[in-house]
């Protein structure tokens, strides 16, 4: 695509520099773009709004920004959309993922020292047959620990 400037009325051709399925995925970017100074617009953003099932037939929204710019919204755009390609932070191993889960996994079923365990806020039961009956489902409150190994509960 060729970039120029169009002599007759000494605007700038705009480029698109990306396209979205939705104007919600578009306005982040448009917001980081025009917070550095780089004035930006959204084409088809109404024409989506009003019919989302165009959104594929037209090439979604687009985001366009002037030839100037292209350069300097392109390195914007991948540091808003990847921000772990720019982040200086490595990412964690698998080691020290399980390192971290077994510190987090504290509670333990008192009576076979299971950590397989879930809080149960609700009862089950009580809360399916007020469904089923009123076809309402009404809160029975437990709040009480459940192990998935023995059953057992405790709080």
């Amino acid at each position: 695509m060729s970039v120029t400037a169009n002599p007759d009325i000494g605007e700038e051709e705009l480029i698109t520099i990306a396209n979205f399925s939705h104007p919600t995925e578009a306005d982040p970017v448009v917001a980081w773009l025009e917070s550095e100074g780089i004035e930006c617009f959204v084409t088809n953003e109404h024409t989506v709004t009003m019919n989302w099932l165009y959104s594929n037939a037209i090439g979604g929204v687009g985001v366009q920004v002037k030839a100037a710019d292209v350069e300097r919204a392109n390195e914007i755009l991948q540091a808003v959309l990847n921000p772990n390609a720019v982040g200086d932070e490595p990412t964690p191993t698998d080691s020290e993922m399980d390192q971290e889960g077994d510190a987090t996994s504290e509670i333990r079923c008192p009576e076979c020292g299971s950590e397989n365990v879930y809080y149960e806020k609700f009862s089950r039961r009580l809360v399916f047959a007020s469904w089923v009956i009123l076809t309402v489902p009404l809160p029975f409150f437990r709040k009480k620990w459940k192990c998935q190994e023995c059953a057992h509960l405790f709080k």
